[in-house]
């Protein structure tokens, strides 16, 4: 069967087979069943939104995960260290393991997925219409002991399929005046989620890089107490947690190279996205566009501040399989997902691209390597070498926070990544052209 869709330069290809788009199935009959002026039965497509940044593209790129995973006494089926912890797992603070990844990673989007995703309303709501994408993410951790750099041979650690949908504004039940993003995805250990966040206003771009909040106890496990409270694991500092440690339960255990080459530090330890805001100095960030969603209800703006109406709570929540849970009576969960937090910030980056020795010839193609991306340049005419060729380019940077619960304690997954297109292509009626 053909397929069409993006394809990233490793390979990477989701899609969905040549022509297909969801449609209502009520539009197979024509108007005998919907008015022609149905959001249903119009021409265009339902609107993408902020996902139009994303819709057919390719990303490439990396960072850094850390996973607090659960450790046992089984013999043979547990995690063992080159130099032993004492006391030995389980026996707490032993009952652990910090795994930190860097990693390389590839997020391919496919294009608009329908024509129009049918929701149904009841009673007083009417019905809308959606539309998304759909994404696949892969890492591999490139993690280098030898090196203490991102290096390494790549070793497969993640995939995850899903989708993002836009939602538009509600205006009955509920009501909720501004359309909100959806990611479903699906991950192999057994886990779905569903977060939901608000869809920014074009008013909402901001000018530069993007305005990273920073959190000192970001990676520290904590115990949620009876009262709803939260008492950090920090007193004395978590061992695993300090880069000097050798001797923790950790992975990598000795983190010397990585410290002197300043990709594992006690920094990024204690919070990762500390190295977003460190790889942003060497960056060109135009603008940023930032996305927010969450698995934990939120609660909808107010339209119309004269006039309060009670908060409307967004949908979204993470399953996972028995395993994870652990017994029936959930008190020795093996390692259970309890919510999901992320925000994806959508850059606009500048580049200034050199013309190559010779220069370029009219309507003719030329591959020029500048910053980790290819640049397709085909000019409409003769460009001297030299020159340099001013383009923009969409860039994407995220962080997610996963929190898993196994014995007393919630333990913080968190991942940072930043990510750009492998090739860009400056054709003849590129923008860019008109400035050089």
């Amino acid at each position: 069967m053909p397929h069409s869709g993006p394809k990233s330069s490793n390979g990477q290809c989701i899609a969905l087979p040549d022509g297909w788009k969801f449609k209502d199935a009520d539009s197979r009959y024509g108007n005998d069943y919907r008015p022609g002026n149905s959001p249903m039965q119009q021409q265009q497509d339902a609107p993408l939104g902020i996902l139009s940044n994303l819709a057919g593209q390719t990303f490439v790129g990396g960072g850094i995960n850390m996973l607090f995973r659960p450790n046992n006494g089984v013999a043979n089926a547990n995690t063992c260290f080159p130099t032993p912890v004492k006391p030995p797992p389980p026996t707490s603070p032993n009952n652990n393991v910090l795994e930190i990844n860097l990693f390389e990673e590839t997020l391919t989007f496919t294009s608009a997925i329908a024509h129009c995703i049918p929701n149904r309303g009841f009673k007083d709501q009417g019905d809308i219409g959606l539309n998304g994408i759909m994404y696949l993410q892969t890492i591999s951790d490139v993690t280098n002991k030898n090196t203490g750099q991102a290096d390494g041979e790549p070793c497969p650690i993640h995939t995850e399929n899903g989708m993002l949908i836009r939602i538009p504004p509600i205006t009955t039940n509920p009501d909720i005046p501004c359309a909100t993003i959806n990611r479903l995805g699906s991950i192999p250990h057994g886990v779905s989620i569903n977060l939901q966040g608000f869809e920014p206003l074009a008013s909402a771009t901001v000018s530069g890089p993007p305005n990273i909040t920073h959190n000192g106890c970001l990676t520290t496990p904590f115990q949620i107490l009876q009262d709803g409270s939260i008492q950090l694991q920090n007193n004395p500092a978590f061992p695993s947690l300090t880069a000097a440690n050798e001797c923790t339960a950790r992975i990598p255990q000795d983190l010397t190279k990585f410290v002197a080459a300043g990709t594992i530090t006690d920094t990024f330890l204690n919070d990762p996205t500390q190295l977003l805001s460190a790889v942003n100095q060497n960056r060109n960030i135009l603008s940023t566009i930032t996305l927010t969603m969450s698995s934990t209800n939120g609660t909808t703006p107010n339209s119309d501040p004269d006039k309060p109406k009670p908060p409307v709570p967004t949908g979204g929540g993470v399953v996972g399989n028995t395993f994870l849970a652990g017994d029936p009576t959930g008190t020795t969960a093996n390692s259970f997902p309890y919510s999901v937090d992320f925000t994806l910030w959508i850059e606009t980056v500048g580049y200034s691209v050199p013309v190559p020795n010779g220069g370029l010839a009219a309507k003719e193609t030329t591959e020029v390597p500048h910053e980790g991306i290819t640049f397709l340049l085909r000019p409409p005419s003769d460009v001297k070498a030299g020159t340099t060729v001013d383009v923009q380019v969409t860039e994407l940077q995220y962080s997610q926070m996963v929190l898993l619960q196994f014995g007393v304690l919630t333990w913080p997954h968190p991942s940072v990544s930043t990510l750009k297109p492998p090739t860009v292509t400056v054709g003849v009626d590129h923008i860019a052209w008109t400035k050089v």
